[in-house]
């Protein structure tokens, strides 16, 4: 298997907005996403990033979000997707199911939106693991919740898993979907999402601090401005999620790079949809095969 780092540059304005704020402070928005200290692991029909699962500021992956007409302040409340493929390394962390929430229970993140929504990984009896998706009030206190641990799918390490959460508001309801299959779902208004500009984490939760750090790997992710899902599906990992006008952020992972215009010492990662903004790396990218590297410019 090949190996293709990327050596990401530490933005010094966002680095200085995590360490000195929480969620509550004026944002400075930087049009971008940002993604630092990850590998990208080149398979037979696939790219995709894999994680640490260090607890740094360094291993964070997200959408930042703070007030253009084409971030999340664009999302609509009752219809909506949030959709990834996830291979969880054995030591990733694992939560504890009893507990209310992600920050009490402690399991690695998947996604979440302070303050809306948070997705991660919970005990299982009969499995690896299993996911919980809770929906947060104001308090980032967990008010909803679904889980995934009594379902008879028996997730595994190392296995590809495709996770959707979704909502339409034609009949009201909101879903959990684990590799296609509905596993629980709702009409409470309780999982009607607020319209907030808050940015998208993929792995690890913010909570005055970066904690639940994932580890393990994610591909193909997808936010939709509709409801993908209104009944159970067969998940592909190798074809790529369908680009039309109800996408909102797609990142397809893959290395497609393009370079600034004019050039500068970065590339562009290639993001789709509305959320048209970049992830920016720097343009001396290596391909490593055993003992052999060839720089790739």
């Amino acid at each position: 298997m090949k190996l293709l780092k990327y050596i990401l540059p530490i933005v010094a304005l966002i680095s200085l907005m995590f360490t000195s704020c929480d969620d509550d402070c004026e944002p400075v928005y930087p049009g971008t996403i940002v993604q630092i200290d990850t590998v990208f692991v080149k398979g037979a029909n696939l790219t995709y990033p894999t994680f640490s699962g260090s607890d740094t500021g360094d291993d964070r992956f997200y959408a930042f979000s703070g007030g253009s007409d084409t971030d999340f302040s664009s999302m609509n409340a009752e219809d909506w997707t949030y959709e990834t493929f996830i291979k969880v390394d054995p030591e990733a962390l694992i939560g504890d199911r009893t507990a209310l929430q992600g920050k009490d229970a402690g399991g690695a993140c998947i996604m979440e939106r302070g303050r809306i929504f948070e997705l991660y990984l919970i005990d299982d009896a009969n499995a690896d693991f299993a996911i919980q998706f809770n929906s947060l009030n104001g308090d980032n206190e967990a008010v909803a919740t679904m889980q995934s641990n009594e379902t008879g799918d028996n997730l595994k390490f190392n296995e590809w898993v495709h996770v959707a959460i979704s909502r339409s508001s034609s009949d009201g309801i909101t879903k959990l979907y684990i590799n296609g299959k509905l596993i629980d779902s709702s009409t409470d208004d309780v999982w009607i999402q607020p319209v907030k500009d808050t940015w998208l984490d993929f792995n690890y939760m913010y909570r005055g601090g970066n904690i639940n750090f994932y580890k393990g790997s994610m591909d193909n992710i997808r936010v939709s401005y509709n409801d993908r899902y209104p009944s159970s599906f067969a998940p592909n990992q190798f074809e790529r999620f369908v680009f039309d006008n109800n996408t909102f952020l797609q990142m397809d992972l893959d290395n497609n790079l393009t370079p600034f215009d004019p050039e500068t010492d970065f590339d562009k990662v290639d993001v789709k949809g509305v959320y048209s903004y970049y992830i920016k790396v720097i343009n001396t990218v290596f391909w490593t095969s055993e003992d052999i590297i060839i720089p790739q410019n």
